[in-house]
């Protein structure tokens, strides 16, 4: 039986015998209601004041019989509170243990700073989409309360021992989501200190704070009120646009997506043309940008020939993309 049963048990059977010492006490002493509850009160819990006492035998005889059950019981209660205030640190210790071993063995993972409402989300996008994620937090009870909790480190994200516990030096990125743009500021220039190849990714509250995020090390600034402003303005005037973007990147339901793959040296499209791989009709996905170094080739020409090292932005069906990723670096 869990601990919480046990405590819902044992006070349904004191207040059965409290009602029962009640009523008992009524009978054999001939007490008001209030005095055989008091009395019934004080001798279950073996108080003893001995300004109300049993007086006749069989009120006496009916102590000798509600004393024990009472001590049984209050033991029995106190036992149970006892064992899951035990149980619930143990198993958190034992949690808290277990996640520190799991972290130290991730490698290329994303570690997310701050769980509010932006990294909520970001945290939920990429466990979505099957990525390894640590959350550091400064305030993390709620999330240890959960099924099945993210791996996550409690403490200051503008602390180095905090993003080194976390793994900051195995980690492929991180997302500085704090509310502050002057704690985002210092995690990016803390994270590229202890990891110079670390991808940053930083949220920036005002415009003026964008620039300094930059300088700090942040490879990417986003702004979620300016980019929550454009979506509303787009929304009035392309709705349908808007709409279907949205069932893209935001329905589960739906088996389109976008993904990036980039092209290996051993990969049979170097030197090849988008015409020569025919991509839209092998494969039913379509390209919609090529990366090649700094430079973007947006809605490539059938002539544009692949290179080694060329990232490519492509869109479609899930299976599909999954199918033109194996064929596009198959040995």
């Amino acid at each position: 039986m869990s601990s919480s049963r046990s405590i819902v048990v044992s006070v349904i059977a004191m207040i059965v015998a409290i009602i029962a010492g009640t009523v008992g006490f009524m009978f054999s002493e001939q007490l008001t209601f209030f005095d055989a509850l008091w009395l019934t009160v004080v001798t279950i819990l073996t108080v003893g004041y001995g300004d109300t006492v049993p007086q006749t035998f069989y009120g006496k005889m009916f102590a000798l019989i509600i004393i024990p059950v009472g001590i049984s019981i209050v033991t029995y209660a106190t036992g149970a509170v006892v064992s899951m205030m035990m149980e619930g640190e143990f198993s958190k210790t034992v949690r808290r243990r277990k996640m520190k071993k799991k972290i130290e063995t991730m490698t290329n993972h994303i570690i997310v700073c701050g769980f509010g409402r932006v990294g909520e989300q970001v945290v939920r996008e990429l466990v979505k989409n099957g990525t390894r994620v640590v959350v550091i937090e400064r305030n993390a009870d709620w999330l240890e309360e959960m099924g099945d909790p993210i791996p996550y480190v409690e403490g200051d994200a503008t602390e180095d021992g905090v993003l080194i516990a976390a793994g900051i030096d195995r980690a492929a990125g991180l997302v500085a989501a704090l509310p502050s743009d002057a704690d985002n500021v210092f995690i990016s220039l803390t994270a590229k200190g202890l990891n110079p190849n670390i991808q940053v990714v930083a949220r920036a509250e005002r415009t003026e704070s964008e620039e300094k995020l930059r300088r700090a090390g942040a490879d990417k600034v986003i702004n979620p009120a300016f980019l929550s402003g454009r979506r509303m303005a787009m929304t009035m005037l392309k709705p349908v646009s808007v709409d279907y973007v949205d069932t893209i990147f935001h329905d589960r339901a739906e088996q389109y997506a976008i993904e990036e793959i980039t092209i290996e040296s051993h990969s049979s499209f170097v030197g090849t043309s988008v015409r020569d791989q025919a991509v839209r009709a092998r494969f039913g996905v379509t390209i919609i940008a090529i990366q090649r170094q700094n430079n973007m080739i947006g809605n490539p020409t059938p002539d544009e020939r692949f290179c080694v090292g060329d990232i490519l932005i492509v869109f479609g069906e899930k299976r599909a993309l999954e199918a033109f990723e194996q064929g596009v670096n198959k040995k």
